[in-house]
């Protein structure tokens, strides 16, 4: 009878913890956009990274803006190093700097207002899955214009006629 009642318990407690498993797994937070977006630009990375790397980073900067700021134009470096406190790096060759700089647009789609101008932004990861943004927002500096050039003067006459 004991062994009647405990293959007959037994499915019963093996579904409560399969129901106690998932509703565990229902209440773990989805990972935050940011994380999401960083594995993104991180998987593209990855592509291009030696096996001995110990840091990799990018570099992307604003070169051309329209007037509103609603159109603007960026240039990408990538770099990779063997030391986590080598500044200089080796370049580094991505999936392509698109993908990258899509995932940074989507970042700063999540930053404050007065923070989504910026002009540089540095993304770095680590082999130990840490990674770090930095966005600077100092105002770029227009292209300085040229003057505009002075109209020519009234010629003299040479006769001295007038």
């Amino acid at each position: 009878m004991k062994r009647r009642l405990l293959s007959l318990l037994l499915p019963f407690a093996a579904a409560l913890c399969a129901f106690a498993v998932h509703a565990q797994e229902a209440q773990k937070p989805e990972p935050a956009p940011d994380s999401k977006i960083m594995q993104q630009i991180f998987n593209c990375i990855a592509e291009g990274l030696p096996q001995d790397w110990k840091k990799a980073w990018f570099v992307i900067t604003e070169t051309r803006r329209n007037a509103d700021g609603s159109a603007r134009r960026f240039r990408a470096s990538f770099f990779v190093a063997t030391s986590v406190t080598d500044r200089k790096g080796k370049p580094l060759r991505p999936c392509g700097s698109e993908p990258v700089i899509e995932g940074v647009r989507a970042l700063t789609d999540l930053l404050p207002e007065e923070q989504r101008r910026w002009t540089e932004a540095t993304l770095s990861f680590t082999n130990d899955g840490k990674f770090e943004a930095k966005f600077d927002v100092t105002p770029r500096k227009p292209a300085a214009v040229k003057p505009a050039p002075k109209p020519a003067g009234k010629k003299s006459d040479p006769g001295g006629k007038t």
